[in-house]
């Protein structure tokens, strides 16, 4: 990600989460809950203002695409809200039915935004065919074309901010939300190029660059569906795999470790992990090798949530 948007996520991280540090722990489900709502009030309030503007210049200049395009970036509004709901219900302690919480209904939010952005490419595609067929020209005039351009800028500035705070606490919830931005900024720059090649006569080159767009998004939401499937099923993911391991060989004791899974709850995670022991260690002290295992796991993870289970070494290098 680019300085600019670094800078300013880590401003908008000081100036509105009080106490909270701009790269803080991504398995902290305080920290990832906070930044997910940082960038959903920042996308609702971004949204609502620039739809406003754009429907009142619309009526000014009596802009069809104007108004149209209103409606357009004030419906994003609902991905916002999705993501909201989605970390809010996430957050819901464990409960009976739910023993290790309710942290996978981040993934559920992810796959409901990549069925709407889903839509939009699907509408994309068909709108294009529609102009394609018609073959005829975009109206409006180049003050529209300014503003078009000036709110697409504004709309892929503020998916360079989703994407920026999304990789910070590692959410395919916020990635999503920052490709309907860009959906929009597209959307917003394609009608300018149709009206100022109408102006030319060449009436086909919005829809031709609409089918590309059109698959562009598409493939982006089968994508973020096929990951967030993949979370819900209970994809391991080599990274964690590889810290845990670390964590558990940096204590003393342990020669060697085999077998680990985790089972990724959102913000809150179950971890399985084998590790070896000399074979000639007391019962105790095993048992206390495996105590500082879970509880440097544990406070890693910021889970309470790690199984470690005890083996002896049998082989020639124990």
């Amino acid at each position: 990600m680019d300085r600019l948007t670094t800078s300013f996520s880590n401003f908008m991280i000081r100036k509105t989460l009080k106490g909270v540090p701009a790269q803080g722990n991504i398995d902290n489900p305080v920290y990832r809950k906070q930044v997910a709502y940082l960038e959903a009030w920042f996308s609702i309030m971004g949204n609502f203002i620039l739809s406003i503007i754009k429907g009142v210049l619309g009526v000014m200049v009596n802009s069809i695409s104007l108004i149209a395009d209103a409606v357009h970036t004030a419906s994003d509004v609902i991905t916002s809200i999705v993501v909201i709901a989605g970390f809010k219900l996430a957050a819901i302690p464990p409960d009976e039915e739910h023993p290790h919480g309710h942290g996978r209904i981040e993934f559920i939010a992810t796959l409901i935004i990549s069925i709407l952005l889903a839509a939009v490419g699907v509408k994309f595609g068909i709108d294009s065919y529609k102009r394609l067929i018609a073959n005829t020209p975009v109206a409006g005039s180049y003050f529209v074309v300014v503003v078009m351009l000036l709110a697409g800028l504004f709309k892929e500035l503020m998916s360079r901010f989703s994407i920026d705070l999304g990789q910070r606490i590692s959410s395919s919830t916020l990635i999503a939300d920052a490709w309907h931005h860009r959906t929009d900024a597209i959307a917003s720059v394609l009608v300018a190029i149709a009206i100022l090649a109408s102006q030319f006569g060449y009436y086909r080159v919005d829809a031709i660059l609409g089918f590309c767009v059109s698959g562009l998004i598409i493939w982006t939401a089968i994508e973020i569906f096929r990951e967030s499937c993949s979370k819900i099923i209970g994809e391991n993911d080599p990274y964690q795999v590889e810290e845990i391991s670390r964590l558990a060989l940096s204590i003393s004791g342990v020669m060697a470790t085999h077998d680990i899974s985790v089972h990724d709850y959102g913000a809150n995670k179950m971890v399985v992990i084998h590790i070896e022991v000399d074979k000639n260690l007391s019962l105790l002290r095993a048992h206390d090798i495996a105590d500082q295992v879970e509880n440097s796991i544990n406070e890693k993870l910021f889970t309470s949530n790690t199984t470690v289970h005890v083996d002896s070494c049998e082989r020639e290098n124990c």
